[in-house]
């Protein structure tokens, strides 16, 4: 794919929405400070996909700049925001998920200090069970371990961003692997993960019981990635009711 370029702000967050009207707000809002603080010229984009909710009048009450795509399909619609943005850098942030503002800054940092890409630790408090709270626990802190950049929050330059041609729209899930694995081979500059925190939400975890999460999370992982390019076999990012 070929994206546009206009002249340059210096940070461009953007955030994939699909029926967020729930957490968007506090999302908004806090991303809205994180920039403030920066003092630097930056774009704050929510990218509505298909919501027949409120998410885009709350998002933009919060302050962000709205586009309307109608995509159902989480790569295509980074890419989209990405492309009607004009930052230097690149902060992809989900709906649910809360970006302190010093997290902000370290991740800005580390990818100005020569990172290709940063990612920080993902925390997600409020999960009702405890069989779930230690089940996402185990799977965060794996993750964490094995080098994996969370998608939830990532920042990058622009350049890479292209470099790699964005992210690879044949996937509907774990499209952020394949991103951090092209820019690994890009060899730009190293993959890093601070350790300063975001907080996701924990609804995922709270909508079904303990058993069924796990079955959910080991079938998803263990099917790979042709499970991967099918939307309707991944209804536990793609439809609410994940029961």
């Amino acid at each position: 794919m070929t994206f546009e370029r206009k002249s340059s702000t210096d940070v461009a967050v953007v955030i994939p929405a699909w029926n967020e009207a729930e957490d968007i707000e506090a999302t908004v809002s806090t991303l809205r400070d994180g920039l403030a603080e920066l003092g630097r010229p930056s774009e704050l984009l929510v990218v509505d996909d298909s919501s027949d909710d409120d998410t885009a009048a709350i998002a933009e009450a919060a302050g962000a700049t709205i586009l309307k795509v109608e995509k159902r399909q989480i790569a295509a619609v980074r890419n989209a925001g990405a492309a009607a943005t004009e930052g230097r850098l690149l902060v992809f942030v989900d709906a649910d998920t809360l970006v302190p503002s010093e997290t902000l800054r370290e991740l800005i940092r580390a990818v100005e200090q020569g990172a290709a890409i940063a990612g920080p630790r993902v925390e997600m408090p409020g999960v009702h069970s405890r069989f779930n709270r230690l089940w996402t626990w185990f799977l965060l802190r794996t993750l964490a371990n094995t080098g994996v950049l969370p998608g939830c929050c990532l920042v990058m330059r622009r350049e890479i961003f292209d470099a790699v041609d964005g992210f690879d729209e044949q996937w509907f899930a774990s499209e952020e692997l394949w991103l951090v694995k092209s820019i690994r081979a890009l060899g730009r500059g190293p993959v890093t993960r601070i350790d300063a925190p975001v907080y996701t939400s924990p609804r995922k975890a709270n909508a079904v019981g303990p058993w069924r999460l796990l079955w959910q999370t080991i079938s998803i992982g263990m099917s790979g990635p042709r499970r991967w390019r099918d939307r309707s076999r991944l209804r536990f990012w793609y439809q609410r009711d994940s029961s």
